[in-house]
């Protein structure tokens, strides 16, 4: 990046080149400040967190700063579709405006990029002669002549939901590595390469914590070795990490061994062939086995020492003796069959995983299961991620950066701090949104509500939100914390409302929000999935009800471990926990309804322990500065005056 402007002003400021090569860029004050923390977080390798309200510009103050400091940096974002924004717009127009040439590249998970080796499989069947797919492959031939890393986010004419790509993928267990004839070729090959040789690297948590896992388990890594790490939408960060320090297991990992056994068997003759029969005949039955043991348990919980025993000493035992025998006793090691190889590599650390999870760890380790559709997952999971952060992150990065719209509770950063295990000498600074969020919005709270736990209180909603949506024109999205609640309002709202109801899992996510967009005056009713990451700027949101404070559910077994351990230690953890956790997902929520400068809209919470509990003044306190009403004719004076 040669002869770079000497300062962030040169560029942010009110007289920068942004300024001045961007037709309607609007300086600020909040952007410029937070350019500069992120400047001094580099500069003097400090951990900084900075809470950049909406409208801020947050991700021009924190790439500008990255640029001029010419250090190896990953930029971290929550979704694929922040990347994307990051990659193919925001860094265009930030070297068009500096005249720098910024070398950056982007990285997703595996399963984003075409397998040359499955595709070359998958397109050899002869059942594919003449089938509804085959005008497909023939599209995917021609996008492969021109495709540099065969990224599936260039595929816009295959949907989201079509199952071809998972036969043109592979994940890092089928992956043949060195072995592959198109190891040489390999789109994930070329694309590490390129990332090597790149100043910025922009991924996403997950892959950001699954290159952290590959690390600390020395088996090599993902994203080559940075400088800066800077993580955009880092509310979501624990979470994510937790489920990446810590270990699982699937049924479903168990039976997809057993499909690729099958298919490597077809290569194999004689008497090795019987053996991976019973092999695959045993893992088969053990995966069965494990399911029935968790038969007369709920759909998800905590496993007691009772429990691992009974787990360890049935299903677990018969499933490592049958994956042992996989790699190590069945004599399959010694065949010179290329394909088989990873198989029993696979086998190994599954055998291993196995073994580890049913351990019980000590005090800051969970051991819980999780039921799906078709799957028994086996979970040990770290209540508190602060000293893997400390040795893997903070120990071994020099700068790193953490920014989100929604970081402080009560105007601090206590519990992200804490939770994140940050050293006492990070910066901190909340920069304040560019919206004027007195006159572009009301809080609607309504006096005469039961509260959430009193019967009927799911129907009561329901009304209210009739009420709501009559003085609004429809044009709302309602954030439910529960399905149950969620039903309800459904079956009375599209019996009585004259707008259009669109109801979460009815169609897929995108759909639904393309057609809450287009058709302006519907409703959409959707759950936690929909807190985050909704980007519908103007009329059609111009309403954001909330049905209770977004507590989490303490039935959630991490929840419910982390709150024990609090208390154990003789902490609040309501305090300390749950409300600071509620507090950021109530943030989130306001986060959908103000997206740009012209925007306006109400944000009604049907809560009345807002008002009336000793807490709820920390959510209001953490809110910005919102005129508040009980009165529903206040709605349309507001409309009518904005």
């Amino acid at each position: 990046m040669p002869n770079p402007p000497a300062t962030i002003q040169d560029i942010l400021g009110p007289d920068g080149m942004l300024a001045r090569s961007l037709q309607g860029f609007e300086f600020r004050p909040s952007q410029l400040r937070m350019a500069l923390l992120a400047e001094d977080s580099i500069r003097k390798k400090i951990p900084a967190l900075i809470e950049a309200g909406t409208g801020t510009g947050k991700t021009f103050g924190y790439l500008v700063p990255v640029i001029l400091s010419g250090k190896k940096s990953v930029i971290s974002t929550g979704t694929k579709n922040l990347q994307e924004q990051i990659f193919f717009k925001d860094i265009p127009l930030l070297s068009k405006a500096t005249r720098v040439k910024i070398d950056a590249v982007m990285m997703k998970g595996r399963e984003n990029y075409l397998c040359l080796h499955k595709y070359h499989q998958y397109i050899a069947q002869p059942s594919l002669l003449k089938t509804p797919r085959t005008e497909k492959i023939e599209r995917l031939k021609e996008w492969l002549k021109k495709t540099e890393f065969g990224d599936r986010g260039e595929i816009s004419w295959l949907p989201d939901d079509d199952d071809l790509w998972n036969s043109l993928t592979c994940s890092s267990d089928q992956c043949l590595g060195s072995d592959c004839i198109s190891f040489d070729v390999c789109f994930l090959g070329k694309l590490r390469n390129r990332a090597a040789r790149a100043k910025i690297i922009i991924v996403n948590h997950h892959l950001f914590f699954a290159d952290l896992k590959v690390k600390m388990g020395g088996f090599g890594e993902i994203i080559p070795r940075f400088q800066v790490a800077i993580f955009d939408e880092a509310h979501t960060i624990e979470e994510i990490a937790t489920s990446y320090f810590g270990d699982s297991i699937s049924t479903k990992q168990l039976t997809d061994l057993v499909k690729d056994l099958q298919e490597v068997a077809k290569g194999v003759k004689g008497v090795e062939k019987d053996k991976l029969k019973r092999c695959v005949n045993g893992i088969q039955a053990g995966s069965e086995f494990l399911k029935g043991a968790l038969e007369g348990y709920g759909e998800k919980g905590r496993l007691d020492q009772k429990a691992l025993s009974g787990l360890s000493e049935g299903p677990a035992r018969e499933i490592g003796r049958v994956l042992k025998s996989v790699y190590g006793d069945s004599g399959l090691k010694g065949l010179n069959h290329a394909p088989l190889q990873p198989l029993l590599d696979r086998a190994r650390e599954l055998d291993r995983l196995l073994e580890e999870i049913l351990k019980k760890r000590g005090s800051n380790w969970l051991n819980w299961y999780e039921k799906r559709k078709r799957t028994v997952v086996l979970y040990s999971s770290p209540l508190d991620i602060s000293d893997s952060m400390n040795e893997l992150l903070y120990g071994s990065v020099e700068s790193v950066l953490f920014t989100s719209a929604t970081l402080s509770t009560n105007r601090t950063f206590d519990y992200i701090r804490s939770r994140l295990g940050l050293p006492a000498e990070a910066l901190q600074e909340i920069c304040p949104s560019h919206f004027d969020f007195e006159t572009q919005t009301m809080l609607y709270i309504p006096r005469k509500l039961p509260l959430p736990n009193a019967p009927g209180f799911g129907s009561d909603v329901a009304k209210e939100i009739m009420k709501i949506l009559e003085r609004t024109e429809g044009r709302a999205l309602v954030l439910f914390t529960s399905y149950l609640n969620l039903n309800v309002a459904y079956q009375i709202l599209k019996e009585k409302s004259p707008y259009t109801i669109y109801r979460q899992g009815d169609a897929p996510r995108s759909v639904l929000l393309d057609r809450f967009r287009e058709d302006v005056h519907s409703v959409l009713l959707a759950t936690g999935s929909f807190w985050q990451g909704v980007d519908v700027p103007g009329e059609a949101l111009s309403c954001l009800i909330i049905d209770k404070l977004p507590f989490d559910s303490p039935g959630e077994p991490i929840v419910a471990a982390r709150i024990d351990a609090i208390r154990s230690r003789g902490g609040n953890p309501f305090m300390e926990y749950q409300v600071p956790s509620a507090i950021i997902s109530l943030k989130q929520g306001l986060g959908r309804l103000i997206r740009k400068g012209s925007d306006r809209g109400i944000l009604s919470v049907l809560d009345v322990r807002i008002m009336t509990s000793r807490y709820g003044r920390f959510f209001l306190e953490s809110l910005p500065h919102i005129p508040v009403s009980h009165d529903l004719s206040d709605i349309v004076r507001f409309f009518e005056r904005t």
